[in-house]
């Protein structure tokens, strides 16, 4: 698989985040197949069109960011996808699921605070891919993911070196892979 990028200041995709989201994807797309997918917090839109590229049917992918959609939009183009791919500017609030695959690579906050809607747009069966949380984070995620009847199949982890400590302590990235089997809260 092949995807030609271009960036501008949107979320760098060599990120260990970024390249976590990219091995759970594979994995899922190799358990069964997926029609659709949500991306949240699109940035470079790498995450939908390597699900278009890996057979999903179409592709919804959504940020706050008018930079990030037009980026995508341009990498869609780049790559002949755009036929495939809806942009939202908003957030998940203003999408209806279900989907089959659910895709946030977020800050811890963020993450936590949109676990509800991610639950809401994923479909019985379908799977979450988790990312841009730190290993310090997980126990707090873990909690969160409880509570809305959730918990991980799969965890990734990946350092990334910095200039200086890190404000968390912690140079290690985490992304989790979620199958939703129940009907969720």
């Amino acid at each position: 698989m092949w995807l030609l990028l271009r960036t501008g200041t949107t979320f760098p995709p060599s990120h260990p985040t970024t390249k976590m989201c990219l091995r759970f994807m594979v994995r899922a797309s190799q358990e069964r197949r997926r029609r659709n997918l949500l991306d949240v917090g699109c940035g470079s839109g790498i995450l939908a069109l390597a699900g278009l590229r890996l057979g999903v049917e179409c592709a919804v992918a959504v940020d706050l960011s008018l930079k990030a959609l037009i980026t995508s939009r341009a990498n869609a183009q780049l790559n002949h996808l755009e036929k495939r791919l809806l942009l939202v500017r908003g957030s998940t609030e203003a999408v209806a699921g279900p989907f089959d695959l659910v895709l946030a690579n977020l800050p811890m906050p963020v993450l936590v605070d949109k676990l509800p809607e991610l639950v809401r747009l994923s479909g019985v069966g379908a799977s979450l891919v988790l990312s841009g949380f730190q290993d310090v984070d997980k126990p707090t995620l873990e909690r969160e993911m409880v509570r809305h009847g959730l918990s991980a199949d799969h965890w990734l982890s990946g350092d990334l070196s910095f200039y200086a400590i890190p404000p968390s302590g912690s140079f290690t990235w985490m992304a989790a892979l979620i199958h939703r089997v129940g009907s969720g809260k």
